[in-house]
């Protein structure tokens, strides 16, 4: 009996091990108080008076993505990349729906939630909470 408690004392302290071992590997973003208004009447805000488009502002970490996804649904995602939140960021793409990190090559997804697409990052962006007053224009990021 005692050689089988044994054998299950060992296996579980291999899996914490190994579960505390990997969580070291990942660099989380900083939390940062992010309270944003946007009036998409603005001629710097324009673009995204369309579903598909993104636009870089200032805020969080390295700065935010704000992208249309639909009508009346909008995402903001810090742009500090999860590979390196201190010294990479990423940028919109050429395609507009995925943001690229130069320096480590990761790609994500502004459609699927900042998921990552290729790359060594390992994990998705870091997202804000976004609401929208379409009467007014007026959009709303914070956390």
């Amino acid at each position: 009996m005692t050689d089988i408690k044994r054998y299950i004392s060992g296996i579980s302290i291999f899996f914490l091990f190994f579960i505390v071992s990997c969580r070291k590997d990942i660099q989380q973003i900083p939390e940062v108080s992010v309270n944003i208004v946007l009036d998409l009447n603005d001629p710097d805000f324009f673009s995204l008076n369309s579903s598909g488009n993104a636009v870089e502002i200032t805020g969080g970490v390295a700065g935010i993505i704000v992208f249309r996804k639909s009508i009346d649904e909008f995402r903001a995602y810090d742009r500090a990349c999860p590979n390196d939140p201190h010294n990479e960021k990423v940028h919109i793409s050429d395609r507009a729906t995925t943001a690229v990190d130069t320096v480590c090559g990761s790609e994500f997804s502004l459609l699927f939630d900042g998921e990552v697409m290729n790359g060594p990052a390992p994990y998705a962006l870091k997202q804000y909470t976004v609401s929208y007053n379409s009467g007014s224009g007026m959009l709303y990021i914070n956390n």
